[in-house]
C-alpha cells in the first residue's frame, strides 16, 4: 500500500509539472490571434490580394509576402506618388518623359506609373522575382549587394524613389550607396518612402 500511494504521488508530481510546463508556453492575444487568422485566411485568396485599390482603375500586383516585408500602397497614396514622379521627371512640367524613373522596392509605385503614363522610362528594381513579368523593366535587386547592377543603369536616372524593405541603419546605408550608384552625375532627385509612406524629397548632388 505504501509503495501504491508512493506512485500515485510521482504520477501526481508528473502531472503537476506538465501542468507548469503548459503554463509556460507563450500565449498570443485575441488580438493577435485574429490577425493572425485574417493573414492566413488571406493568404487562400490571391485573387482578392493582387489588386492595389480593388477599383477599376487599379493595378494587378502580385500578392504580398510578409516574410519579404511586402506591403503594397493603397491607390491614393500610389497615385500622389505618381504625381510627384511625373513632375520631377518633367521640368516643364508638360508630362513629357525629360528621364527615367528608378523605383527601388517600390513596386506599387512602378505599376501605377507604367498605367498612368506608359511614356515614363521606368525601372523596378527588386528582390522578388516573381516581378520578372514586367520583362526588361525588372532588375533583380539584393540591397546587400548594392551596387551589383548593370552598367547601364549607373547614372542614368534622373528620378529615383525608394522604399527600402527595412529602416534599419544598415539597410539604409546599403540603398544609399544603390542611389548613389543610379543617379545622374549632374543631379537627381530622390523620395524615400518610411514605414508609413510618408516621403520626403530631395536632390541627389
Amino acid at each position: 500500500m505504501a509503495a501504491s500511494g508512493m506512485e500515485d504521488e510521482i504520477v501526481s508530481g508528473e502531472v503537476r509539472e506538465q501542468e507548469d510546463d503548459d503554463d509556460n508556453v507563450p500565449q498570443l492575444s485575441a488580438a493577435a490571434m485574429e490577425a493572425l487568422r485574417e493573414f492566413l485566411a488571406g493568404q487562400h485568396r490571391p485573387e482578392e490580394q493582387n489588386e492595389a485599390g480593388g477599383g477599376e482603375d487599379g493595378v494587378e500586383l502580385v500578392p504580398e509576402d510578409w516574410r519579404l516585408s511586402q506591403f503594397w500602397y493603397d491607390e491614393h497614396t500610389a497615385r500622389e506618388l505618381v504625381e510627384e514622379v511625373v513632375r520631377l521627371v518633367s521640368p516643364s512640367r508638360s508630362g513629357s518623359a525629360a528621364g527615367a524613373v528608378a523605383c527601388i522596392a517600390c513596386p506599387t509605385l512602378y505599376a501605377y506609373l507604367k498605367k498612368t503614363v506608359p511614356g515614363v522610362p521606368a525601372q523596378l528594381l527588386e528582390y522578388e522575382e516573381r516581378f520578372g513579368q514586367y520583362g526588361g523593366d525588372f532588375t533583380f535587386y539584393d540591397y546587400n549587394r548594392p551596387e551589383e547592377l548593370p552598367a547601364a543603369m549607373k547614372h542614368a536616372y534622373r528620378v529615383i524613389v525608394a522604399d527600402p524593405p527595412y529602416l534599419s541603419k544598415e539597410c539604409l546605408e546599403k540603398v544609399a550607396k544603390t542611389v548613389s550608384f543610379l543617379a545622374r552625375p549632374e543631379g537627381s532627385f530622390l523620395l524615400l518612402l518610411t514605414g508609413n509612406c510618408s516621403s520626403w524629397q530631395c536632390s541627389v548632388e
